[in-house]
């Protein structure tokens, strides 16, 4: 298959060099086309008919000092006094995190508008029932005084 931007011989080179030299630390054509961003069969086609340079090593030598450790996520943003990104209180099922990945919008990783509506409006009604529940509770612990029955009473 033509590409649009034509490789240069030097680039040419510098990628065969590259994947000879992963080759020769015994790594699978996969595991060399997923670090080098290319097919594992273009890989294969490139081991195949190419030999290996004199000098397998490449232009730039890898990292031999760990690489820093990756930051954590942030779940607040980087401002002062800004509140915290919400949570979830309980885990999701891991089969509906991968459901609700698959849903997603590749490009813009949000959920189509219909489906974040239907979960908007079943939010809405779960915490409407919450809330009812909440003020009959307390409205039972004025008029008697006391928690209702089955409820541990709390000590101040």
């Amino acid at each position: 298959m033509a590409t649009t931007n034509p490789t240069r011989a030097t680039d040419r080179d510098d990628r065969t060099a590259r994947v000879h030299h992963l080759a020769a630390q015994n790594l699978s054509n996969r595991a060399i086309g997923r670090r080098l961003g290319m097919h594992h069969t273009t890989v294969g086609r490139i081991l195949r008919t190419t030999r290996a340079p004199e000098r397998t090593t490449p232009e730039q030598p890898e990292r031999t000092t760990p690489a820093p450790a990756t930051t954590p996520e942030r779940t607040t943003p980087p401002t002062s006094g800004a509140a915290p990104a919400p949570r979830l209180l309980l885990p999701l099922d891991p089969d509906l995190i991968q459901d609700l990945n698959v849903l997603r919008d590749p490009r813009t990783g949000a959920l189509p508008a219909p489906l974040r509506a239907m979960l908007r409006t079943a939010a809405d009604a779960r915490r409407t029932t919450m809330r009812a529940t909440v003020h009959r509770i307390a409205a039972e612990e004025r008029t008697t005084g006391r928690p209702p029955s089955g409820r541990a009473q709390v000590a101040p």
